[in-house]
């Protein structure tokens, strides 16, 4: 009887999955990344590791051997999850992040944040738009702000497909803000990317004079207003 009971705990255990060794990791798909969030003077980033086609591996961030940081107002934490910024970091400061993890040295980079004041790091998605007439069949279902001064448009999400991306200039003491964009897989045309750009009090971001494309008629004369909400 209890060698019947002792094969059934054989049978039903669950397998032990080991953990791959940090070697497995050295690729040339490693990468290494900070999470799309406003890295202000005094906060604090997540850092992340990924491996494979489009990053869908996760990296445990103990495999790598060495950080470095371009700016000595910005650190890595002791255990390694997060990147600390100083109170005296600069303000538009573009900061290089290096990880080493056997032959591979990978980077990534980031902008310091105002202090205080609006930032449009993270994912927006459209909570309304008015053309002044017809308006695009499908919303813009994420509006992306890197951190690095980069947008990312995709109507439809699915993956790690986006429609185009490019650059931005925000100037929010101006109210203005510029797109321009330098890829994409599908690239409408006739869009207007430069307009007037606000934060409103409820955390909405309103851009009017724009248009990010999805007509079947001819595009807007003047732009479209879109106000988008954060993710």
């Amino acid at each position: 009887m209890l060698d019947l009971l002792f094969a059934a705990a054989l049978i039903t255990a669950p397998a032990q999955q080991d953990e791959p060794p940090c070697e497995a990791y050295d690729s040339d798909q490693l990468s290494i990344g900070v999470a799309i969030a406003p890295g202000r003077p005094g906060g604090e980033i997540p850092i992340h590791a990924n491996d494979g086609l489009h990053g869908m591996i996760a990296v445990p961030l103990k495999c790598f051997s060495g950080w470095t940081s371009s700016s000595p107002a910005v650190t890595i934490a002791p255990e390694r999850q997060r990147v600390v910024i100083g109170r005296g970091a600069t303000p538009g400061e573009d900061v290089e992040i290096t990880g080493t993890l056997g032959s591979r040295t990978v980077r990534t980079r980031f902008r310091i944040a105002p202090a205080e004041g609006p930032v449009l790091t993270g994912f927006w998605s459209q909570a309304s738009v008015d053309c002044g007439g017809p308006v695009p069949r499908d919303p813009l279902r994420e509006l992306r702000f890197n951190s690095d001064g980069r947008f990312a448009v995709t109507f439809v999400p699915f993956e790690v497909r986006q429609d185009y991306w490019g650059s931005v200039e925000f100037d929010p003491a101006a109210g203005r803000i510029g797109f321009v964009v330098e890829r994409g897989n599908t690239v409408p045309a006739g869009l207007m990317l430069k307009g007037r750009a606000r934060v409103e009090e409820d955390g909405r971001l309103a851009l009017d004079g724009v248009y990010f494309g999805g007509l079947e008629s001819a595009p807007p004369a003047e732009g479209c207003r879109y106000v988008f909400q954060k993710r």
